[in-house]
């Protein structure tokens, strides 16, 4: 049961995933086949419920890619539906505190460390791997906050001190919002809240992570040199859209020159 994942997290090693909002197997499948090393099924925004979460998951594994949820809420019920459905690590959005990370944690971890709630499960192949699963989840499973307003900024060093927490993740639109000035990613609030951000988790030894929504290679550059190692790339549907845009360009232009021609 060994989380490659938690393992990338502990050991700040970097790590590649791509982002799913297509409630569809399908994307998972063809990131698994590519080797991205996690995927991501966003549950916060998009139309993903449990029941095509869990399918997803199984297209995930298929090819050794590390099932990963970004929650809708910090909320008991869905971390814990989560993980029984498969998840192996899980972003818990919008932490401003170390309680709400705390209770988290305990909820994402069965006792004596914290009160998930035994059952069989598709996490534990429904009881057939049920006391190794139950042996084995609190370490293998990995939870990075998500930190995306300026209160989760201000308590950046106590959340990361909460026991359990393998990471942080920070959450750009969001919080350029939250100081006013939503999509100013430039913004002077902005780069004094990452550089704190970055050097929390430098002190405290957690992995830092991100998204590049639009990856470039300058931009993955950027972000290795500024010490993210859990790097997600893309989005399902922004891919689609990109590469849809781009054929279609393509098309018009090549026509453009044959009718050229033609006359």
């Amino acid at each position: 049961m060994k989380n490659q994942f938690r393992r990338a997290l502990l050991e700040r090693t970097p790590s590649f995933g791509a982002w799913m909002q297509i409630a569809h197997p399908a994307p998972a499948e063809i990131f698994g086949r590519l080797g991205y090393d996690w995927i991501c099924v966003d549950l916060e925004h998009g139309v993903i419920n449990i029941e095509s979460m869990t399918g997803i998951f199984r297209a995930v594994e298929l090819h050794g890619a590390t099932p990963v949820a970004r929650l809708p809420f910090a909320d008991t019920i869905w971390i814990k539906r989560t993980l029984d459905a498969g998840a192996r690590g899980l972003i818990v959005p919008m932490v401003n505190s170390p309680e709400i990370a705390a209770a988290a944690i305990r909820q994402a971890k069965y006792p004596p460390l914290g009160e998930r709630g035994f059952g069989y499960s598709r996490a534990c192949l429904h009881g057939i791997d049920f006391d190794q699963y139950i042996a084995e989840a609190n370490d293998e499973i990995a939870v990075v906050m998500q930190i995306e307003h300026c209160d989760g900024i201000e308590a950046i060093d106590s959340i990361l001190e909460v026991k359990g927490v393998d990471g942080a993740f920070i959450g750009p639109l969001d919080l350029s919002g939250s100081f006013g000035k939503t999509g100013e990613l430039d913004s002077l609030e902005m780069r004094d809240a990452l550089v704190r951000f970055r050097g929390a988790c430098r002190q405290h030894g957690k992995a830092a992570g991100m998204h590049l929504v639009h990856p470039t290679n300058d931009l993955i550059g950027a972000a290795l040199a500024d010490g993210y190692t859990m790097i997600a790339l893309g989005v399902d549907n922004v891919f689609l859209a990109e590469a849809a845009k781009a054929a279609l360009e393509r098309s018009r232009a090549a026509l453009g020159e044959v009718l050229a021609g033609q006359g």
